[in-house]
């Protein structure tokens, strides 16, 4: 063998495995490299994914903390929005409260809620409504009124357009089954238009008995409408029902109808109540078209309710309010002169024993109150009528959640000896607002105010009457309907209305117990639970 094959014999000798074994243990530290090599490229990946995840909590913490930072401004800046806004006092603690509770997104909630940014379009509709209807009612001149009843007919001129009138005459019904009985006779008479607005169209006996006479009056040639709040009537006036009514004739039409989706103008409801037939009768009142206002229906014991009628001049203001809505809710602009009377809307022939505008006969002033208006009309009215009662105040209400401005007027008129006295009802029909109610008006027992609670009733009539005027309409002693609502009633200080409805209370009296003769225990839970409810009867 030479030299050079003994070489490579000892060389392949040298890697060849001697046994079976040396094979497994050199394949296995041969693979020993590899192995290493994969564990290093994991650990490498999962060391990126974990630099990744690093990376982007520190972005998200860091985003969040500017998110966090920009809230806190926006919050305080809101909050002192809030402070500087036009809204009453206890609005503003709420929305104050709402807003640091939802941090950080409370300042997003209270601009959703902004009425001058998701009301704007209905706002500016409505001013339209208003400029192109201007100047078509032609009453009596303030200055000619009796000096208490000059400064309510000024006010409401002024910041509403609606005016004064005589030559008017009108009928008080201290119930509802009393005003829909003589309303039906009067519309089965109606020779040109019907027009119906009220907050509740329910189905039942009394729509049955308005229907009838209603379709009939359109088959006979007359112009039948009417509006219905699409909340108010939710669940009480069927499909069915609005289909029959149309094809009788009728045209029909809700308001601000109710749609599946965030909005606040969803909370702005037609509250008011009003029935006008032919321009020259008009009813108001707090009676809706559902059996319950006229005790066909028994829900909260008895249904104290009230309404008024006017024949006259008077009428028209109702006519020109009800046109006004009938616009907005069609978005159809159209001649309202046909419904109007001609002659400056004098209701052509005397129904009072006055001359038209002179001291004689009593003052009928018509006036709506609403978001058309820049002034909360109904509270600024009910205001005026408690700042000028120098003998008697009384106030019959379903719900009493008045604003600082009612209260301290109301404790500062029985503080000077005038008597005050606030009618609720014995049957709550919501027994949260009830609770917050009675608070109210429990409080002002301290100043002499006399609080009567109606026995086995639910008093819904909305009410005011003083030695010079009364006040009958659709507008609760509540935050909603002095800010949030539609509402309408009449300023009065005809004699014979004053007459039934001090009647009305006079018999009303006897018929309720008053909290001023017996303590009141409230414990601690329901103490509570006031409290609570208090911090949000703004939005009840």
């Amino acid at each position: 063998m030479s030299i050079e094959n003994k070489r490579l014999k000892l060389r392949r000798d040298r890697w060849l495995p001697k046994s079976p074994r040396d094979l497994v243990i050199r394949l296995k530290t041969e693979r020993r490299g590899i192995g290493r090599l994969k564990t290093v490229a994991i650990l490498l990946v999962a060391l990126l994914q974990l630099a990744l995840l690093i990376l982007l909590h520190t972005l998200v913490v860091a985003a969040f903390r500017g998110y966090l930072i920009f809230s806190v401004v926006m919050d305080v800046l809101t909050c002192l929005y809030v402070l500087a806004s036009d809204k009453n006092s206890r609005s503003k603690a709420v929305w104050i409260m709402l807003i640091l509770v939802l941090f950080p997104v409370g300042f997003l909630v209270f601009f959703l809620s902004d009425e001058r940014v998701f009301f704007r379009s209905s706002r500016r509709r409505y001013a339209e409504i208003m400029q192109s209807s201007s100047g078509m009612l032609t009453g009596c001149s303030c200055a000619d009124m009796p000096e208490t009843t000059a400064r309510a007919c000024t006010y409401i001129e002024n910041v509403t357009g609606y005016v004064p009138y005589k030559n008017t005459s009108a009928q008080y019904f201290p119930s509802g089954a009393s005003a829909f009985d003589d309303m039906l006779v009067r519309c089965a008479a109606a020779e040109k238009f019907i027009f119906m607005e009220y907050f509740i169209v329910a189905g039942g006996a009394l729509f049955d008995r308005l229907f009838a006479v209603l379709k009939e009056r359109a088959a006979a040639g007359v112009d039948v409408r009417v509006i219905y709040d699409d909340m108010g009537s939710s669940g009480k006036l069927s499909g069915r029902l609005r289909r029959e009514v149309r094809a009788a004739g009728i045209r029909l039409y809700a308001f601000n109808k109710l749609v599946p989706m965030y909005k606040i103008a969803m909370n702005y409801r037609d509250h008011r109540k009003i029935t006008v037939i032919d321009g020259r009768i008009a009813y108001t009142g707090g009676i809706n078209v559902s059996d319950e206002y006229v005790n066909e229906r028994r829900l909260y014991g008895y249904w104290k309710d009230n309404a008024v009628r006017v024949e006259g001049d008077a009428a028209q203001g109702f006519t020109l309010m009800f046109l006004r809505q009938w616009e907005f809710v069609t978005k159809k602009p159209f001649d309202y002169s046909p419904f109007m009377y001609a002659g400056g809307g004098k209701f052509p022939g005397p129904v009072s024993s006055g001359d038209e505008c002179g001291a004689d006969g009593g003052t009928f002033l018509p006036y709506a109150s609403g978001l058309e208006f820049a002034a909360p009309v109904a509270r600024d009215v009910y205001a005026g009528a408690i700042s000028q009662a120098a003998e008697r105040l009384w106030i019959m209400t379903p719900y009493f959640v008045p604003d600082d401005t009612i209260t301290n007027l109301l404790a500062s008129k029985a503080l000077s000896g005038v008597d005050v006295r606030i009618v609720l009802p014995g049957v709550p029909d919501k027994a949260y607002v009830y609770l917050v109610s009675l608070d109210n008006a429990d409080k002002l027992k301290e100043s002499g105010v006399k609080v009567f609670t109606m026995s086995d009733a639910f008093v819904h009539t909305k009410s005011v009457l003083t030695e010079k005027c009364a006040i009958i309409g659709s507008a609760n002693f509540d935050l909603r309907s002095f800010f949030q609502q539609y509402e309408n009633a009449l300023y009065t200080d005809d004699a014979g209305v004053m007459r039934g409805l001090e009647r009305d209370f006079m018999q009303t009296f006897p018929e309720c117990v008053q909290r001023n003769l017996r303590p009141v225990q409230k414990g601690p839970l329901r103490s509570l639970l006031t409290a609570v409810l208090q911090i949000f009867s703004p939005l009840m």
